[in-house]
């Protein structure tokens, strides 16, 4: 399993890469209209593309924190960007979860490096007293370790349904607040 996500980890970052690369070429970053246009070419499935993308992140994350978030707001609007973002990493959160609870800790160390684990279990820790608050915490700081700490409530006795409730009412909190914290940095220095 470890060798997998490691190959389709590796995959994910040259697709990332090509996709900057193409980007880059035709002055999509730099021109927001222009990047609107052309995802907007993908008609009615960009969304779905969109989303399927964000489902994937929490699990094998390929693109830097809160930038494909951001692409998000910028193509498809600030609400719905938002919605669509908050969707797709909901979904991809609830499978982070059933991962970790079915898999345990051999699925966690096949997708986490050894730097991050005792990160992983001083939440655990926090996690087991209050998991609802660790997770709302984490979820309202701006580029907080939102999937380590979905990754913790895994081993946590949280309930699915406890863990379901708080991330529907709290990540698009958390999505909204890190894309137009983002959105306002790029104003201040021009990059739009």
């Amino acid at each position: 399993m470890k060798k997998l996500i490691k190959v389709f980890f590796v995959i994910g970052i040259i697709l990332f890469l090509l996709v900057i690369w193409y980007a880059y070429n035709h002055q999509l970053c730099q021109n927001p209209t222009q990047l609107k246009q052309f995802i907007h070419r993908f008609g009615w499935y960009a969304p779905v593309v969109f989303t399927m993308i964000q489902i994937i992140q929490p699990i094998l994350p390929i693109i830097p924190g809160g930038m494909s978030d951001v692409v998000g707001v910028v193509v498809f609007g600030k609400i719905i960007g938002v919605l669509y973002a908050s969707v797709g990493l909901i979904i991809g959160e609830v499978i982070l979860f059933i991962l970790v609870r079915h898999y345990g800790r051999s699925f966690v160390l096949s997708i986490l490096s050894e730097k991050n684990l005792p990160r992983l279990d001083k939440l655990i820790q926090l996690g087991n007293k209050h998991t609802i608050w660790m997770l709302i915490i984490v979820f309202l700081m701006p580029f907080g370790p939102d999937d380590l700490a979905c990754l913790a409530a895994g081993f946590t006795n949280i309930s699915f349904k406890d863990y379901l409730r708080t991330i529907i009412l709290f990540k698009p909190l958390s999505v909204a607040i890190h894309c137009y914290l983002l959105l306002d940095v790029f104003k201040m220095v021009k990059i739009n």
